[in-house]
C-alpha cells in the first residue's frame, strides 16, 4: 500500500509563564530555588496531509453513495466485488424451479450526509475479473471497467442506528441462467478461477444526485447474493444457495473532486503538507479520502531559557474541532490516535497513557449544551520529556490520524480550528519545574 504517515505542526509562538501560588508560599517559608511554572498559551500550527491512496481490499465494511460538501468537496463511493463459487449436486429424479435471486445488504451504522433522502444505486457487471496490482493490493483509487448499462438499479432510505437488512431482487433472467447452469453442472463451477472468468463480479455505484453515503457490512451474509429455488419431487422443498463476496478480491473505490474547496490545491505526499495558517486556520482529517495531520514542536527548546535547569513535569495537547463542522450529518469520531515517528516519518510507536501500555484515543470531551468546550486531549508528557533539548535528526514528530480500520472503511472526519484570535484553539499546556542557583 502507498500509505503515507501523517503530520501536524505545533509551534510555541508565545509563552505566558505563571508561577503558581504553591511555589510562592513555599518560597516564603523555605529558602528554596525551585519554581513550578505553568505554560498555557502555546499556540498550535496544524498541518494537513493527503495520502496518495489507501488499501481497501478485504475490508469488512464498504461505503456506497454520493455526497457534496462545501468543506470536503464532492465524493462518490463505489464497491467492486468478486463472488465466491458455490454449487450443489442435482438429483436426476428431481426437477428444479427458480424462485428469486437477491442481494442482501446490512447497514454498518456509518453514514455521511442527509439520511432523510433516498439513495439510488446502480449495479454493473464487471467486464473482467479482478486481479491485484503489481504490489499485490487494491486501493481506493483503483477503477475497473464495467459494462455500459447496469444490470439493475434500486433505491433505499438510510436507517442510521438500525441495522435493518435490505433485500434487493436481481434480474430473474440472471437467476434462471444461474440455476440452469447449476442443474446441468456446467464446468465453470469446478474452480474459483473458472467461476470468476464466467462471472467476473459486480460494481455497485451511486448516482451523482445522492446526498448521503452509507456503510454496509461485508461478510458471509451481507453483500452476498442468494439464489432461492425449489426442489421438486413428491413435494416441493424450498432451497437456497449463497454466493458470498470473495474479500480477497473486493474493495472500495473513491472518487473525490476538491474543486472550489479549501483543499483544492493540496497534493498527495507528506512533502506537500499545508500548515493551518494557509488553510483558513484549520486542519482536516477524514477517512477513505486520506486526510491526516502531523505534529511538531519546533520551538520546544525555547523553554530552556526559563531557568538554569528546566524539567518537564506534565504536558497536555488539546485539539478543538471547528464549531458547526459536526452535527447529525457529520459526527465526531470517538477515537483518534497519535503516533510517534522519527525525522524521516518512519513510524516508531503509539502515544501511550501514563501506564505505558494503554494506547490513547483522544479522550473526547463533548459540550452538549453550548458546543464550545468540545475537544480531544492527549497526555504527551513522555514525548515532550524525550524530545526536550533534542535537535535535528534526534527530534521526533507526532502523526495524528483516525484508527486504521476507520481510515480505510469510513468517512469519519474532523476539522480542527486553530485561530489565534479565538479563545478555544489547539494548544499545548506544559507544567515546568525550574531551578536557579542563588
Amino acid at each position: 500500500m502507498k500509505k503515507l504517515l501523517y503530520s501536524l505542526i505545533i509551534m510555541i509562538a508565545t509563552i505566558c509563564a505563571c508561577q503558581d501560588e504553591n511555589s510562592e508560599l513555599g518560597q516564603s517559608l523555605v529558602n528554596s530555588s525551585f519554581y513550578n511554572v505553568y505554560v498555557d498559551t502555546c499556540t498550535v500550527d496544524i498541518s494537513t496531509i493527503l495520502m496518495d491512496s489507501i488499501e481497501t481490499r478485504g475490508d469488512s465494511i464498504c461505503q456506497l453513495g454520493h455526497y457534496k460538501d462545501a468543506s470536503w468537496g464532492e465524493v462518490s463511493a463505489a464497491y467492486y466485488a468478486e463472488y465466491s463459487k458455490n454449487s450443489f449436486t442435482p438429483n436426476e429424479d428431481y426437477s428444479y424451479s427458480f424462485d428469486s435471486l437477491v442481494l442482501r445488504m446490512t447497514p454498518s451504522g456509518n453514514f455521511w450526509g442527509d439520511t432523510l433522502t433516498q439513495q439510488r444505486i446502480s449495479v454493473y457487471r464487471l467486464k473482467q475479473a479482478i486481479y491485484l496490482d503489481d504490489d499485490e493490493d487494491l486501493y481506493n483509487s483503483t477503477i475497473l471497467p464495467t459494462e455500459s448499462m447496469p444490470l439493475f438499479s434500486f433505491t433505499f432510505t438510510p436507517t442510521p442506528g438500525r441495522k435493518k437488512e435490505l433485500e434487493i431482487r436481481l434480474p430473474d433472467e440472471l437467476g434462471k441462467e444461474l440455476l440452469n447452469d447449476l442443474v446441468t453442472e456446467e464446468d465453470y463451477f469446478d474452480s474459483q478461477d473458472k467461476f470468476k472468468e464466467k462471472f467476473p463480479g459486480l460494481a455497485l455505484m451511486a448516482e451523482n444526485s445522492g446526498e448521503c453515503i452509507t456503510g454496509f457490512m461485508v461478510n458471509d451474509s451481507s453483500m452476498a447474493i442468494t439464489l432461492h429455488y425449489k426442489e421438486i419431487a413428491s413435494q416441493r422443498t424450498e432451497k437456497e444457495l449463497t454466493f458470498s463476496v470473495n474479500t480477497d478480491y473486493a474493495y472500495a473505490s473513491i472518487r473525490h473532486d476538491r474543486t472550489s474547496t479549501p483543499l483544492a490545491t493540496l497534493e498527495s505526499g507528506i512533502e506537500n503538507l499545508i500548515h493551518s495558517g494557509s488553510l483558513g486556520r484549520r486542519a482536516y482529517m477524514q477517512g477513505l479520502t486520506g486526510f491526516y495531520n502531523q505534529i511538531e514542536f519546533p520551538h520546544l527548546n525555547n523553554l530552556q531559557d526559563a531557568g538554569e535547569i528546566v524539567s518537564i513535569e506534565s504536558a497536555t495537547l488539546y485539539l478543538y474541532p471547528l464549531a458547526g463542522s459536526y452535527n447529525r450529518l457529520n459526527q465526531l469520531p470517538e477515537d483518534i490516535r497519535l503516533y510517534i515517528t522519527d525525522e524521516n516519518n518512519v513510524l516508531e510507536d503509539y502515544v501511550y497513557g501514563s501506564d505505558g501500555v494503554t494506547v490513547q484515543t483522544g479522550n473526547l470531551t463533548v459540550d452538549d449544551m453550548f458546543g464550545r468546550d468540545t475537544y480531544y486531549s492527549f497526555d504527551v508528557t513522555e514525548f515532550i520529556r524525550n524530545n526536550f533539548g533534542t535537535w535535528g535528526i534526534k527530534r521526533q514528530k507526532l502523526l495524528l490520524s483516525l484508527p486504521e480500520n476507520e481510515m480505510t472503511m469510513t468517512f469519519n472526519q474532523i476539522i480542527f480550528t486553530n485561530d489565534p484570535d479565538q479563545e478555544r484553539q489547539c494548544r499545548l499546556e506544559i507544567r515546568l519545574k525550574i531551578y536557579n542557583e542563588k
